[in-house]
């Protein structure tokens, strides 16, 4: 059975990042440039910003949002030797984006009041989400799958974050 679920999740990440870079001509593979440690592929500067469909591949960071009220959707994040997604800003909402092998997908910092829905964690080798600062507070996970992250999600001095019909793999069966 454990073997039946690998090959589903590595399928199906292939599968949509086959489909990503195949299907629109607006999908573009933002890669490092730099050695940069923190180099990031996009910086969210401004309030209600809008990413789509981009796929961020082997550089440290995928988004750093600095903003708030911010939308990411169909995004892939592969070896991003940092984060996915930092988000310094509240009420973003993130959808239907997938994390693999990544150090975290997601890393809060001081950030509230977000909404996660149809996120996929796979393999990242730090947490699936990290809420490193205190005040991470209120956000909400909606139908996200964590599969064998070293962390599922860990949050510090947080409060009233939700998971609602999220499912836990291997050792993403840890949650702090």
């Amino acid at each position: 059975m454990k073997r039946v679920i690998v090959l589903f999740v590595l399928l199906a990440i292939i599968i949509s990042t086959t489909v990503a870079l195949t299907v629109s001509d607006t999908k573009e593979v933002i890669t490092a440039q730099t050695d940069f440690k923190y180099e990031t592929g996009l910086r969210l500067e401004f309030d209600g910003e809008k990413v789509e469909n981009q796929i961020f591949m082997d550089i440290p960071i995928g988004i750093a949002a600095w903003s708030s009220n911010n939308h990411i959707a169909n995004c892939t994040f592969i070896n991003c030797s940092d984060e996915g997604i930092l988000l310094f800003g509240d009420n973003n909402i993130v959808e239907n984006c997938i994390f693999y092998c990544c150090c975290d997908g997601i890393e809060l910092q001081k950030s509230s009041n977000n909404l996660f829905i149809n996120l996929w964690f796979f393999n990242n080798y730090h947490a699936g989400v990290d809420a490193i600062c205190h005040s991470n507070n209120n956000n909400s996970f909606y139908n996200c799958m964590f599969y064998y992250n070293v962390i599922g999600a860990y949050f510090s001095q947080s409060e009233n974050n939700s998971f609602i019909d999220c499912c836990f793999f291997g050792k993403s069966t840890e949650f702090y």
